[in-house]
């Protein structure tokens, strides 16, 4: 169906033509005559023009145009069959089709009945939708308010497709967009050319200007007294032309340069210079040190250019000649400063080191690389600060950077496993600036540990003089004393009998004797132990051989036996009472702790050292575990150290003990 057209076939002027949801077959019936009422048509309404129904129909259903009708409501009333092949049909569908938003029907018509609605007035628009094809068409579209009478007033909604006007348009607008396009590039690359133009003239009268300039200038410096100039054939090797400056330099009269052979004024061999034509003509220019003969036969270190130039077809070799004899000469001097400084630096033991303000090394001494590790790796490529414990870096970074800082000498000691003082120095430029920081670094941990040694050796020596003292008191004090005193007590009892007229007890007399004895022994003991004058009298053997016997005495439980197999002759005096003291105190130590039975002293050579063994079978102890701070195992040590020789120890638990100490052989023994 067309609209409303089948209904009106179907029920032409019956009473069952019916409004509906609006008065349009009513509009219709006045408006339109129908084909079978002719004649009223003719009598009543030819002259307002009326038109046959059935013929509107037709021609609205056969136009180019899109038609449709809808009432006050937006409800369809008519369409034709463009309408449909366009927007699709509305048959059995209401007002909410056309309201519907998603689709082509209600951006290309329900937009502009809408539109109309609200406005009252006509509106005229273009509109487009996507065919089942994958193509654009587009539409003209005009809407307007239809009203006659009485009749309510319907939208009458017109389409033209104008798709093949459309697209001809758009396409007339790209290319005419491409054009212009092409018209501004055209434009631009022609307006750059012309720049480019402009500017290649502009640039090409400056050059020409600036090569006459040149030339002026060339001729000015090359006819100068000033440096040595001048030009020499490079097939011939004759002078062509000379400045005042090379005639000067080389002694001959300016007239009388052009036309010698090179190798005649500068004294290089005729191969040499052959060389150094080759390598013009291939590099076109060469540059060299050489040693030239002046005129008067003085030799002087030149540095040389070549570069090859042409003169109308002829080549010829521009020469510039600098005289560095004054130069190579202080490299020389400077060179052998450098290996003078660094022989000196090399000399001494402690660290040298020039060290620029970011820590890097620039130079060192050969001591100094051994100490960090760094002998044979580029230079400033090693970083100082990083190569030191974080504890000494932390210290020599604060002295470092006061240098900087201040422009002063600093001066710092650090004690980390290893006692160094260090003195840095700042090293200025002849701008006052600071180019670098020169390092001294002294080891002075054996001093420093040697001092403190000392000094704990001086309090232990005071300490075991004191308890010696206390020691040498009690025992004069408890046996000595005691004895003397009861001598004391026997004479003056016997002095009171003699007073009262009483005869001597020779009993008191032999017991008082007996004392006397005793007291001396107890003496002779002591001495002994102070130092045993055997010692002085017969020698270090002699004194050993005593010390057992005496300790054989004093220790009845252990066996003592001794082996010598050394004389006297191999100990000096101060080793003598070295290895006696030793002895004295293993021998010591064994009859009071090891718990053994049995003790063994051995003198013998190993080498060039005369070694003394001190062994015992007792129960052993754990030699790192020993206290050092008394005057016992630390005191064998130190007296050992004193004669230039070395202490070992060794005990395991239920093993033994053994005491070694070796000394160097006495010269005398030689």
């Amino acid at each position: 169906m067309s609209g409303l057209s089948e209904k009106n076939k179907q029920g032409k002027n019956s009473s069952n033509l019916q409004l509906g949801h609006n008065d349009f077959e009513a509009f219709a019936a006045k408006h339109i005559c129908d084909a079978d009422a002719c004649i009223w048509c003719e009598s009543e309404q030819a002259a307002s023009g009326a038109l046959s129904y059935d013929l509107l129909l037709t021609v609205l259903g056969s136009g180019p145009m899109a038609v449709a009708l809808f009432s006050e409501d937006l409800f369809p009333l008519y369409w034709n069959k463009k309408f449909s092949s366009y927007f699709g049909s509305m048959k059995e569908n209401s007002s909410q089709c056309l309201m519907d938003k998603k689709g082509n029907l209600w951006r290309c018509v329900g937009k502009s009945v809408c539109t109309v609605k609200e406005t009252k007035g006509e509106f005229s628009s273009e509109c487009c939708k996507l065919s089942e094809h994958g193509t654009y068409e587009w539409f003209e579209t005009q809407t307007k308010i239809i009203k006659a009478g009485n009749t309510a007033p319907v939208f009458l909604f017109v389409a033209t497709d104008i798709t093949h006007q459309k697209t001809a348009q758009i396409s007339l607008k790209q290319t005419r967009d491409e054009l212009e396009e092409r018209v501004k590039e055209r434009t631009t690359i022609l307006a750059k050319l012309n720049n480019t133009l402009e500017e290649q003239i502009e640039r090409s009268q400056q050059q020409q200007q600036a090569l006459k300039e040149s030339e002026e200038q060339f001729r000015n410096l090359f006819l100068n007294e000033y440096g040595v100039r001048f030009f020499w054939d490079a097939n011939s090797f004759e002078i062509v032309e000379a400045n005042i400056g090379a005639a000067d330099f080389y002694g001959y009269e300016l007239d009388l340069m052009a036309g010698q052979k090179l190798q005649v004024v500068t004294g290089m061999s005729l191969s040499a210079v052959q060389d150094r034509v080759e390598e013009v003509k291939r590099s076109g220019h060469v540059s060299f040190t050489a040693l030239h003969r002046l005129h008067d036969e003085t030799m002087r270190y030149v540095e040389v250019h070549f570069v090859l130039a042409k003169n109308k077809g002829r080549k010829l070799i521009y020469t510039v000649v600098a005289d560095i004899s004054e130069r190579i000469e202080a490299e020389r001097k400077a060179h052998e400063h450098q290996n003078n400084l660094k022989a000196l630096m090399n000399a001494t033991s402690d660290c040298a080191l020039l060290v620029d303000p970011e820590g890097l090394i620039i130079t060192m001494n050969h001591a100094a690389g051994e100490e960090f590790k760094c002998i044979g790796q580029p230079s400033r490529s090693v970083n100082l600060f990083s190569m030191l414990n974080d504890k000494v870096a932390s210290a020599w970074r604060g002295a470092f950077d006061a240098v900087l800082v201040m422009g002063m000498a600093e001066h710092i000691e650090t004690d980390v496993n290893r006692c160094w003082t260090v003195s840095f120095y700042p090293v200025f430029t002849e701008s006052l600036d600071i180019s670098a920081v020169a390092i001294y670094a002294e080891d002075v941990t054996f001093e420093k540990r040697t001092s403190e040694q000392m000094k704990l050796l001086s309090k232990r020596v005071l300490s075991a003089q004191e308890d010696e003292r206390k020691r040498i008191g009690r025992e004069l004090h408890d046996s000595t004393a005691q004895t003397i005193s009861g001598i004391k007590y026997l004479l003056e009892s016997e002095v009171a009998r003699m007073d009262r007229g009483g005869q001597v007890s020779s009993e008191k007399l032999e017991k008082m004797i007996e004392l006397l004895q005793g007291a001396i022994v107890e003496l002779r003991h002591i001495i002994m132990a102070l130092r045993p004058t055997i010692l002085d009298d017969l020698g270090l053997i002699s004194a050993l051989r005593w010390l057992l016997n005496e300790a054989s005495i004093m220790h009845p439980t252990f066996s003592f036996t001794g082996t010598f197999e050394l004389s006297e002759q191999f100990f000096s005096e101060l080793q003598k009472t070295v290895l006696f003291r030793v002895a004295q105190e293993a021998i010591s130590n064994a009859a009071k702790h090891s718990e053994g039975g049995n003790v063994s002293l051995h003198i013998k050579q190993e080498g060039e050292s005369c070694v003394l063994y001190v062994q015992d079978d007792g129960d052993g102890f754990a030699v790192e575990t020993c206290s050092r701070d008394g005057v016992g195992l630390g005191s064998m040590r130190e007296r050992i150290e004193l004669a230039n020789g070395t202490l070992d120890i060794l005990s395991y638990t239920g093993q033994g003990t053994l005491v070694r100490a070796a000394v160097p052989l006495c010269i005398e023994a030689e």
